[in-house]
């Protein structure tokens, strides 16, 4: 009987441990593994533009964005992921740029691609540090009206990179907060946009 019972114990224990490792937010194993997201990010960028004979891009267009992001991806190891995904930023108009009658609205959007690493800094391992490294494909626009009306774009492939952190509300929910280095160009007239994002993932 004595040894029935630890036996069955025994079993309920690691049965208890396994279930809570399937449900964790992290595997406890340190070995590969395939967990998918989804996620959508608010994010605020903030554009530096290069001067020209004492005139400043900002002179033209707002130097800042509210746009979003959403996103899918998968967490492959303790340590490691990898995600995609679609942003979109708009920056308010520019009325009646240096007294000419003219206004403008600048956007950018397009495709990201980026590694992910993870440190989890609490034992729990819902408190994690996040580094992030990609490459982008987007595609800037400019509308001009008023005197005239006109719509400009151009498109090209740059790198990103940035760092945050997220914190495990449950084993499947998340919230993120990332500052990325985005690097624009577009016929030099952006020199960089920072982008500071704040949103949830959920974890299947």
């Amino acid at each position: 009987m004595k040894t029935t019972f630890i036996a069955s114990l025994a079993a309920a224990t690691m049965l208890t441990g396994a279930a809570y490792a399937a449900n964790a937010p992290v595997t406890m194993s340190d070995g590969f593994f395939f967990k998918p997201y989804v996620g959508a990010d608010y994010q605020y960028s903030y554009l530096s533009y290069p001067s020209v004979d004492g005139l400043s891009g900002s002179d033209f267009a707002s130097d800042s964005m509210n746009g979003f992001d959403l996103h899918v991806g998968a967490r492959v190891h303790k340590y490691l992921g990898i995600e995609a995904g679609y942003m979109w930023n708009e920056t308010p108009s520019k009325n009646n740029i240096l007294g000419t009658g003219i206004n403008d609205k600048v956007n950018i959007k397009g495709f990201t691609l980026d590694a992910m690493g993870y440190l989890p800094v609490d034992e729990a391992g819902k408190f994690e540090l996040i580094g992030t490294a990609g490459v982008s494909r987007l595609k800037g626009g400019a509308k001009f009206t008023g005197a005239f009306v006109e719509n400009d774009s151009e498109s090209e492939t740059k790198g990103r990179i940035g760092g945050g952190a997220q914190y495990w509300i449950t084993d499947s929910l998340n919230v993120r907060g990332l500052v990325r280095y985005q690097g624009v160009n577009f016929s030099d007239s952006i020199n960089n946009d920072t982008i500071a994002s704040l949103g949830l993932n959920w974890q299947f």
